[in-house]
């Protein structure tokens, strides 16, 4: 017996289908207005200057699995909002720690929201950083993370059901720990022996989903997955 599907509870405005809570472009519109900004995505650190070509091809890579998935949200207009804003400097990054990175990127921020978003909204008032995760995690890519994107995992047009393209998605809030009763519980990772390094491997065909997810203050400390571990189905190695 064929049973009719019910449709969602809150259906999306532009893929009724499924729900609002299961469309990135919808969760990204909502929050770019209640940020008051007018554009998103995760700063990138590149600290790889081996190969420039390899570089492209990850780009191009990055851009096509984004175009694929905003296409099936029916989202493109919130990808035209997208911002892909690379930090190179092969004097400084190169064979950077995600330490120089978190640093890097934390001053970046300081001035980042007024300059990019908007000077002021039609009250006067200065336009912050609010919730949104461009202000608060940044992306890099290594040599490591580099070669499993272009070398590991397939490549456009092919579909691509695995995880093994990763990237590094670093907390700018990380301090390391100074309880005892964290430390040295681990192997060391750049010589953080705690169980938060302060940083994660994401698949990078999904970096929008993890832009969506870390708009929650606690998605870190409740989902956080040390590496080696990648984040995503399944949830092994």
């Amino acid at each position: 017996m064929n049973r009719r599907r019910r449709p969602p509870r809150s259906p999306s405005r532009r893929k009724p289908e499924i729900s609002f809570q299961n469309n990135h472009a919808d969760l990204i519109e909502r929050q770019l207005e209640e940020d008051g900004h007018r554009t998103w995505g995760f700063v990138i650190y590149r600290t790889t200057y081996g190969n420039d070509d390899e570089w492209q091809e990850f780009l191009a890579r990055l851009r096509y699995r984004m175009e694929q998935h905003f296409e099936w949200c029916n989202g493109l207009d919130v990808l035209g909002l997208f911002t892909l804003l690379v930090i190179e400097d092969p004097e400084q990054l190169d064979g950077a720690s995600t330490a120089t990175v978190r640093q890097r990127f934390r001053e970046w921020r300081e001035t980042a929201p007024q300059l990019e978003q908007r000077e002021g909204d039609e009250d006067g008032r200065e336009i912050g950083p609010g919730l949104s995760p461009r202000y608060r995690f940044a992306i890099q890519v290594d040599a490591d993370s580099l070669r499993s994107v272009v070398h590991d995992a397939p490549a456009p047009p092919d579909e691509d059901a695995t995880k093994r393209g990763w990237v590094k998605l670093i907390d700018a809030s990380w301090e390391p720990a100074t309880d005892e009763r964290f430390l040295n519980a681990f192997d060391p990772i750049e010589g953080v022996t705690e169980k938060d390094v302060g940083w994660m491997k994401i698949p990078y065909k999904n970096v929008d989903e993890y832009y969506v997810r870390t708009r929650d203050r606690n998605y870190w400390p409740t989902s956080y997955l040390r590496p080696p571990t990648i984040m995503g189905w399944p949830y092994t190695d």
